[in-house]
């Protein structure tokens, strides 16, 4: 990586970072899916759906996994200050993803109906498409990166 001492690359801090707090919201899932399966009557229970708060625990901590270990892998793919673009990519469509599971979470809704009377619903999936379509865009790029670097 750098000398011993010496800062880790911004992509690789930012990477880390996500990562950290996308295992911070996961856990952050768990006590609140704790609570959405609390019976109707008890005072702790959320009311709300618990299936979509399990699909933004898994999401989030998957995501926050690989984003760890591209981390890692980051300074082998790209020299200092390069594959900004795909490190943007990759940003955006996380946090667009996660920020669209959270807001269904919130809402009790799964978010999976591209035809589903509630626009806000429609929303949301229409939101996951495109931030997964930009996820898939950057893991493609490495990918591709790693192929040619690793030959």
């Amino acid at each position: 990586m750098s000398a011993e001492g010496a800062h880790p690359p911004l992509a690789v801090r930012t990477l880390v970072s996500l990562g950290l707090l996308l295992w911070l919201l996961s856990g952050l899932s768990c006590v609140w899916e704790v609570l959405a399966l609390q019976m109707p009557d008890s005072p702790f229970h959320v009311g709300v759906l618990a299936g979509p708060i399990v699909q933004l625990r898994a999401f989030s901590f998957g995501l926050g996994t690989a984003s760890l270990l591209l981390a890692w892998l980051w300074p082998q793919l790209y020299g200092p200050g390069r594959g900004l673009p795909v490190l943007g990519l990759l940003l955006v469509g996380s946090l667009l993803h996660v920020g669209a599971l959270a807001y269904a979470a919130g809402q009790g809704m799964v978010g999976v109906q591209l035809l589903d009377p509630r626009l806000d619903s429609r929303l949301v999936v229409y939101v996951r498409g495109f931030a997964h379509a930009l996820c898939l865009l950057a893991l493609v790029a490495i990918g591709v990166r790693a192929t040619r670097r690793f030959r």
